[in-house]
């Protein structure tokens, strides 16, 4: 066996590893810039509760990026099911919009991700999309504790 098949075998041994041990990585929940997620609830009606990941704000000059999950209340114990949409804001005209959207199948790990392909929109006073603002562009921040992913928010019972 050459270097090149045993660094090949090495890493496709590591990479069956962590499946089997469960660790494998929920790619949308992890953050490209190495950050811990912060995802902490500020939101829920009778059957979704909302997160908001605050280590995912992305300020760019008036604008901004945020991601927010959406968990239904309905799941059974060890299902992971949930959808991560990131969402655009312009924070001194008040808009918002959903620019992807990812569907994180039962086992917690990204089914698919699609181009919500949404219009700027205002967000009307005391609505969810104003809280979304409020969240992106620094005037407002949640008060639960923070979770490094949706999966530890489930299993420690969805505080």
């Amino acid at each position: 066996m050459d270097i090149k098949q045993g660094l090949a075998s090495i890493a496709a041994a590591g990479l069956l590893a962590g499946m089997a041990s469960g660790t494998a990585a929920q790619d949308v929940e992890m953050l490209s810039s190495g950050a811990t997620a912060q995802w902490r609830m500020f939101s829920e009606s009778d059957a979704t509760t909302y997160l908001v990941d605050m280590a995912s704000i992305l300020r760019n000059g008036d604008e901004a990026s945020v991601r927010i999950a959406r968990v239904s209340k309905r799941l059974e114990a060890g299902d992971y099911h949930h959808v991560v949409d990131q969402f655009g804001v312009r924070c001194g005209a008040g808009e918002t919009r959903v620019e992807t959207s990812s569907d994180i199948a039962e086992d917690g790990v990204t089914a698919d991700t699609y181009a919500a392909d949404e219009p700027w929109t205002p967000a009307p006073r005391n609505s969810f999309d104003e809280a979304v603002k409020e969240m992106a562009c620094g005037e407002k921040e949640p008060s639960r504790a923070p979770f490094e992913t949706i999966r530890a928010w489930i299993d420690a019972g969805r505080p």
